[in-house]
């Protein structure tokens, strides 16, 4: 199959004959119902689509991925050891190329961990068995934000140059196809707009207005000549792709012989279904240039000039560099997306207010922390106390800032806090926990709190101040920014801290996140003490962003409430009950 221009295959003359054999072959109209929308959404390839599946409820051992750095003994050694403790199949370890540091470059990120995960997903028959992926000690949990080579800030510049270019063929293309609307229908109205956006709803609007009228047309000259202007802009905006979309399909079962497989209607069909193939296999190596050209032509080929000015607004998204950094953990959620927007974050599609479930995004954990011997007590920890289950008390730190300021403004600050004095409000009416709740700027002094469970709070900026003298098993974490720029060195870091002291699960930010990208509070730990849900599965259902800063480090498969919950599923609030239907 070519990937050339669609001008190098299509003269006019050889065009029509091609089409007008292909209609003719049909004996059938064109479609009245198939909206030119409907390609430019669900059937462009390059276009996120997060597609939904079965809940994420009782994760089991045998639907983690263990990935480990080969290039650390203690990462493997530790992996290992989790294999044994929680009977995850030793087979299900993948040990990658990696630099022993706590950070790694984007092009690391891109060829070192995604090209060689799903590789081994794929050669294992893996893909739609595992949910969770765990990284290890040795792993970095840093991806630094993309830096271009001077090849790529040019590729960049001509992409800027060929988007701008194909937005002005879209233009004339939908001005065309106006014009032809008008001439059968002469009411026919043109909306505004020179936006793709306004372009694509002009098309979409004029397509609808001239199908609907191709029937009325009495002289057969002319509808044949309508029906063929009309195919060709369609092919020029949306390619083979389009035209398979619109024209009618032949009737399932009319005829099973040669004759239909061979006929233009099935060659036609069978080229997009091919051309889809393709472009898959390009997408899925976005990082190798030759296959970002390569993905180009295809599209322009097979998709016509929207296709093409969808993969170049991807490309060129991937290759701004502009605020990429990311936590390893939160980019590898979604580690079967091909092209996304990698600046700044996405919303995570596994939080329960979207409703919790999508097929193609990952949980993804870690076991880490500031020395192996420290990953080796939180996993035996957890293991344990599930087996007797977790007691103590539960310790929240809050603020004492208001919701509304003293002008009656919304504050974000005051906001967050309540839920933290919600969380309290909802834990003491309705289980039988010991809660101590701190309403005072200031952080709990050292060794506040005994004998506690969990523990949720703030502030202190990479000041750690020891507030808590934790039970076996513990969960908590802190919300402050930078918490996790570094795990292995010694630091006055809220993690490190928390995780020397005996907390066995907690999460951090590797850079600045903003206090939206935190679990809130009042979901995370009622979620946890109903004892219906993984580690794994509270927290991505309550975690609000991909692709950006937080990383989660404890088992994945830890539910400290299991024997005996702390709070009942009819005492959770409506949404938080959808999170575990």
């Amino acid at each position: 199959m070519s990937i050339g221009e669609p001008g190098d295959l299509r003269s006019p003359a050889k065009y029509l004959a091609r089409r007008f054999i292909l209609y003719m072959a049909l004996e059938s109209p064109v479609s009245e119902h198939r909206p030119f929308v409907r390609f430019l959404i669900a059937a462009m390839v390059l276009c996120v689509v997060i597609g939904t599946g079965p809940s994420a409820l009782a994760l089991q051992p045998d639907e983690i991925l263990l990935i480990t750095n080969k290039n650390s003994g203690d990462s493997q050694t530790l992996a290992q050891l989790y294999c044994q403790l929680r009977n995850v199949p030793a087979d299900q370890i993948v040990s990658l190329d990696l630099p022993a540091d706590e950070e790694m470059s984007f092009e690391t990120y891109e060829t070192g961990v995604v090209g060689p995960v799903r590789q081994f997903l794929t050669d294992h028959r893996l893909k739609t068995k595992i949910k969770c992926l765990l990284t290890f000690y040795g792993v970095p949990f840093r991806i630094r934000a993309k830096q271009n080579t001077p090849a790529e800030d040019l590729e960049l510049g001509e992409l800027r140059d060929v988007r701008s270019a194909a937005g002005d063929e879209l233009q004339k293309t939908v001005e065309r196809l106006e014009t032809l609307t008008t001439s059968v229908e002469p009411t026919f109205s043109p909306n505004p707009g020179n936006s793709v956006n306004n372009l694509l709803a002009r098309a979409n609007a004029a397509a609808l207005a001239v199908s609907s009228k191709l029937s009325a047309i009495t002289d057969a000259a002319k509808r044949l000549d309508v029906q063929g202007q009309f195919l060709k802009l369609l092919e020029a905006m949306g390619g083979d792709t389009e035209l398979d979309n619109w024209l009618k399909p032949t009737p399932h079962g009319e005829s099973t012989g040669k004759e239909q497989e061979n006929s233009p209607r099935q060659q036609l069909h069978q080229d997009v279904m091919d051309a889809r193939v393709e472009i898959q296999k390009l997408q899925a190596i976005r990082w190798d240039a030759t296959a970002r050209s390569q993905l180009r032509q295809f599209s322009r080929a097979h998709f016509g000039v929207v296709g093409l000015l969808r993969v170049v607004e991807a490309q060129i998204s991937y290759l701004t560099p502009g605020d990429t950094a990311s936590a390893t953990d939160n980019e590898l959620a979604l580690l079967w997306l091909d092209y996304y927007p990698r600046q700044h974050w996405l919303g995570n599609p596994l939080n329960l207010m979207f409703g919790g479930r999508a097929s193609n995004v990952l949980m993804v954990m870690r076991l880490d922390g500031p020395d192996p011997a420290t990953v080796e007590r939180m996993m035996r920890t957890s293991v344990q106390v599930e087996k007797t289950g977790l007691n103590g008390v539960i310790a929240i730190d809050a603020r004492g800032i208001a919701p509304i300021d003293d002008k009656g403004n919304i504050s974000a600050y005051g906001e967050f806090d309540e839920t933290l004095r919600h969380l309290a409000l909802v834990l003491r009416t309705k289980t039988r926990l010991k809660i101590v709740l701190d309403d005072q700027d200031i952080v709990f002094p050292p060794h506040f709190v005994k004998n506690v469970a969990c523990y949720c709070g703030w502030y202190s900026v990479a000041n750690y101040i020891p507030g808590c003298d934790f039970n076996p098993g513990a969960v908590g974490y802190h919300i402050a920014s930078y918490e996790m720029v570094t795990l292995h060195t010694a630091s006055s870091r809220w993690v490190r801290g928390l995780l020397i002291d005996g907390v066995v699960a907690t999460l951090g930010a590797v850079a600045e996140p903003t206090l939206a990208a935190f679990p809130k509070p009042d979901e995370f730990f009622p979620l946890l003490l109903t004892g219906k849900l993984t580690l794994a599965e509270v927290y991505w259902k309550t975690n609000p962003m991909t692709s950006w800063m937080i990383s989660f480090i404890g088992d994945p498969l830890y539910t400290p409430y299991k024997l005996h919950p702390a709070m009942a599923i009819e005492d959770l609030p409506p949404l938080l009950r959808k999170a575990l239907q």
